[in-house]
């Protein structure tokens, strides 16, 4: 008897622990739809493309709608394809088949949360790995979903890429959950050229100056550029740099409150969008989210919103012209053979920091509005590079 009860209470024990312990691995977004059905039916709506004034998700050709990219990525990847983003459903998707090179596994670190689970458990040496070979070794791979904001835990923001929680060292201040989320992949980052693993270049802080700085101070280069031999550098995708700073921010609101606005309360919960997109292409994300507090119409809101991001395009169509001259320019100096050495290194410098600068603004997906003043400040920068650089080159043509 005395055994019998023994076992009884060891299948207990072994049902209990069971039964309480975590679901490990990643639970796939299709498998939360019956008990979350309206945010399911959201997050699907990722795959919608639409067309905003100045953005959205439909796919067009940079390298043909903005020739002078050829000239400015040349002899780099983005010189080879360049491609507008389709929107989360369609990340993964989208780097396994773009035909610029891969540096390694880790060119997955913000399409799948499925490489951060490997890279956690075999360490940075996964980064490495080929890209090609790591992709058909899982073909298990699922898109960004309900993983890499919450891991298993709904409506518990849990941050799963180590490069964020890192850099969050050099920041000082505290940040908004709902913010950092996005922030896992919506910044500006390098591949540290041995291990292959992901950087944030916020040692100095989150603005081009101080990232230029961290950039010189430990020799980052992306590639050199073949007619001007600059050691160049290419911007990524800094939406959480350039919202940082801004008036919405300064005021407390994240990237949530904008792009996740709310979409019914259920019991004790308020539900949020899970589609990820701007607010302008929806009447009612717009009234659940901007409206709330500047009131109007969404026509109006809408007007003002694209005026913000008609002076930041114009401003960086027209330092883009003068980006093209100078290196133009350049390139024509430097086969003359004309410039001193220390012009041709002071003009190098230059044709680095304007065209990060630049390219800070080009790549940002507000279009300008995340940080209209920012936007400008980085532009103007630019421009003012751009202009020291005309005038020594300049010097050469009397």
């Amino acid at each position: 008897m005395k055994k019998k009860k023994l076992l009884l209470i060891g299948l207990l024990v072994l049902l209990f622990s069971t039964g309480c312990q975590k679901k490990e691995g990643i639970i796939r977004a299709e498998e939360w739809q019956d008990k979350y059905p309206e945010i399911y039916a959201s997050y699907m709506r990722n795959e919608e493309m639409e067309e905003t004034t100045f953005g959205g998700s439909v796919p067009i050709d940079y390298l043909e709608k903005y020739p002078d990219l050829k000239v400015f990525y040349d002899g780099y990847g983005f010189s080879k394809e360049y491609l507008r983003a389709r929107g989360h459903s369609y990340a993964l998707e989208d780097v396994m088949n773009t035909a610029r090179p891969k540096a390694g596994a880790s060119c997955l670190s913000c399409k799948t949360s499925d490489f951060i689970e490997v890279l956690e458990r075999d360490g940075v040496e996964v980064n490495k790995l080929n890209f090609e070979e790591f992709v058909a070794e899982n073909p298990q791979m699922s898109t960004i979903s309900c993983y890499d904001c919450h891991k298993n835990e709904p409506g518990v923001v849990n941050l799963t890429r180590s490069h964020l929680t890192d850099a969050l060292n050099h920041i000082d201040e505290e940040i908004n959950s709902k913010t950092l989320a996005c922030a896992q992949c919506h910044v500006e980052y390098y591949m540290d050229a041995e291990t292959k693993k992901v950087i944030l270049p916020w040692e100095k802080g989150t603005d081009t100056d101080s990232m230029l700085a961290y950039y010189e101070e430990n020799n980052v280069t992306d590639w050199v550029h073949p007619t001007t031999g600059a050691d160049l550098l290419k911007a990524q995708h800094p939406e959480f740099e350039t919202f940082n700073g801004s008036i919405h921010y300064n005021m407390g609101l994240s990237c949530a409150d904008c792009h996740m606005p709310e979409i019914e309360e259920k019991g004790d919960d308020l539900l949020r969008s899970h589609q990820w997109t701007s607010p302008l292409k929806s009447e009612k994300g717009l009234n659940k989210s901007c409206i709330s507090c500047h009131g109007g119409t969404t026509d109006d809101l809408i007007a003002k919103v694209e005026d913000v991001q008609r002076g930041v395009y114009d401003k960086q169509e027209k330092v883009s012209a003068e980006l093209l001259d100078f290196i133009e320019r350049l390139t024509a100096a430097i086969e003359d053979g004309v410039l001193s050495e220390d012009d041709l290194t002071h003009l190098r410098d230059i044709h680095r920091r304007a065209q990060f600068k630049w390219d800070f603004v080009f790549v940002e997906n507000g279009e300008g509005f995340h940080n209209s003043v920012r936007a400008h400040e980085d532009l103007d920068g630019a421009r003012s590079l751009i202009q020291e650089g005309i005038k020594i080159l300049e010097k050469y043509d009397r």
